[in-house]
């Protein structure tokens, strides 16, 4: 378990290297996008008759990319839980490794455990499910696509909650029956 322990984590790692330049690019096209649909409005060709908010709200998505890392901390502090989400680093967790691999005494403290130890993961594919949440509901609203708006939020929302896993790993096994 330990090499894929230290594989998830490295790959972890690595998507907490991609995950701010995504969002900086995203936050530029938004900005890009937002500024030249305000400037399209004034012209015969405007791509947005029927929607003219979409580019004040690519507009506001930019500052939502270029601060993705605060967004995430006040909303897993209204999902209350007890994080804070930076993009400027990553910390693995590393594997431990004890005499006794899965520590307890049944399945709970067994799925427990391996929870915790993929913890980094499951918090950067929070990270980049939330992200691809905002992209989606980006591309919703100026018709890219026909995804419902309310599905983008749910997406957001289970992201959101994959960024404390220990948590609503424990909350979810309070129903296992014992």
């Amino acid at each position: 378990m330990e090499g894929l322990v230290s594989f998830t984590n490295d790959i972890a790692i690595a998507m907490a290297w991609v995950l701010p330049a995504a969002c900086y690019a995203a936050a530029f096209y938004c900005f890009f996008t937002g500024v030249w649909g305000i400037w399209q409005q004034h012209q015969p060709q405007n791509p947005y008759v029927g929607k003219p908010w979409v580019p004040y709200l690519s507009v506001v998505l930019a500052g939502v990319f270029a601060a993705f890392d605060r967004i995430l901390t006040k909303s897993a502090t209204s999902a209350n839980l007890d994080i804070d989400v930076s993009l400027s680093s990553a910390s693995p967790t590393g594997y431990t490794g004890s005499v006794d691999p899965i520590a307890g005494t049944g399945p709970k403290d067994a799925i427990l455990t391996i929870v915790s130890e993929f913890a980094l993961f499951f918090q950067m594919f929070g990270a980049w499910v939330a992200f691809f949440a905002i992209l989606a509901w980006h591309a919703s609203n100026t018709g890219k696509t026909n995804r419902g708006k309310m599905s983008c939020f749910l997406q957001f929302a289970f992201g959101v909650v994959l960024l404390h896993p220990q948590k609503e790993a424990t909350w979810l096994l309070s129903y296992w029956p014992t």
